[in-house]
């Protein structure tokens, strides 16, 4: 891809960290499709990225007043040197930089997150394929149709899970959480947390001799109840919303 006369590839694998000014779509952009085929909605937590993967989840933190965010990349931009990512509307919103039109930020890529949205998204696209090369809708047995392993389930909008970066604060979050799970072995805690990984950060709280994993903290009930309703329909059915 080459913009004003610069070639941008889009890299295979992913920075860890980076630090830099971000901004944010402007009106005109909402419904047009996105570099990863998509229609862009400056209602949901995305952002464009000038060479991470497709997809890839990244957290952002506003360097500037300390609030984190989670965000899907699904675009390419900016395509100015002095930024580094360019958010939805409402993603500035959240991170609190949309009146001022840009922050200082870092970046950085959840890796495992990102790794089980490109299989899944692997998997689906090759699902659709073999659906079209029949010529109707046939239920297709997941194990044949691609050579890569299974992927949990990932939702298809990422909750928006808000927090905050203090040095001089409690190092426990406190809001809105959703509690998907119990273990009572040390190797059952980091199996779990890693399953859970792709919902959010994940904490620990103790729970009369167990240990409860949580996802959190959430923005808002709403996203907090979305994000119920997509881990326990991933099979953590006793999950439960609980406030800090």
């Amino acid at each position: 891809m080459a913009i004003n006369g610069v070639r941008y590839v889009a890299r295979t694998d992913r920075d860890s960290v980076q630090v830099g000014t971000a901004t944010w779509y402007g009106p005109g952009f909402p419904g047009r499709k996105t570099a990863s085929g998509e229609r862009f909605d400056s209602g949901l937590v995305t952002a464009a990225h000038r060479t991470l993967p497709m997809p890839s989840l990244v957290k952002v933190t506003n360097l500037d007043n300390g609030r984190t965010l989670i965000v899907r990349i699904n675009d390419r931009g900016p395509f100015v040197r002095s930024k580094i990512i360019d958010m939805s509307a409402r993603g500035a919103e959240l991170l609190g930089f949309r009146g001022n039109g840009s922050a200082r930020v870092k970046i950085q890529v959840l890796e495992e997150e990102s790794r089980f949205q490109a299989l899944q998204q692997q998997r689906d696209q090759a699902r659709k394929n073999q659906v079209a090369s029949a010529g109707k809708d046939v239920d297709l047995p997941d194990a044949r149709y691609i050579a890569v392993p299974p992927a949990p389930p990932v939702p298809d909008r990422v909750p928006e899970i808000v927090g905050s970066v203090d040095d001089d604060a409690d190092p426990k979050p406190s809001g809105l959480f959703v509690a998907a799970a119990k273990a009572t072995r040390p190797q059952q805690v980091a199996s779990l947390s890693d399953a859970l990984r792709r919902f959010g950060p994940v904490s620990t709280a103790a729970a009369a001799g167990a240990i409860e994993l949580r996802i959190g903290p959430f923005i808002d009930p709403k996203a907090a109840s979305t994000a119920l309703k997509q881990i326990a329909a991933a099979g953590y059915s006793g999950a439960r919303v609980v406030a800090e």
